[in-house]
């Protein structure tokens, strides 16, 4: 049996032919990777759009609820500002009374006084 020789051309072109496959299979890894990695990027993106989008809505009824709050403590500000308003009015009515009693009474302690003392 006869075996066929190989020479330097053959071993080139043998080499030359892996070469070519090995970088096939590197290119075909890399593309491998490079679309898990776009995948995982966009798996990521989405979350963080999701969680996004829930923080807005959150900021939204944190927003809303401060409104009400301020508007029911404008509220409350301005009853509690009527009811002293009224309070010293009230305060100031029942003074002046006070105030005209305690006239009448000096006014009569003086006439006691004069008629006593003729």
């Amino acid at each position: 049996m006869a075996g066929k020789e190989f020479g330097k051309a053959d071993f080139e072109q043998m080499l030359v032919g892996f070469e070519k496959r090995q970088k096939s299979r590197q290119d075909e890894k890399l593309q491998q990777l490079e679309e898990k990695i776009v995948h995982q990027f966009h798996i990521i993106s989405e979350g963080v759009l999701d969680q996004s989008k829930a923080l807005a809505e959150g900021h939204v009824g944190i927003l809303s609820r401060l409104d009400r709050m301020e508007k029911e403590n404008e509220r409350q500000h301005l009853e509690t500002r009527s009811l002293i308003k009224l309070s010293f009015t009230e305060l100031d009515r029942r003074l002046s009374d006070l105030e005209s009693q305690m006239k009448e009474m000096q006014e009569w302690r003086k006439k006691i006084e004069g008629r006593s003392q003729v």
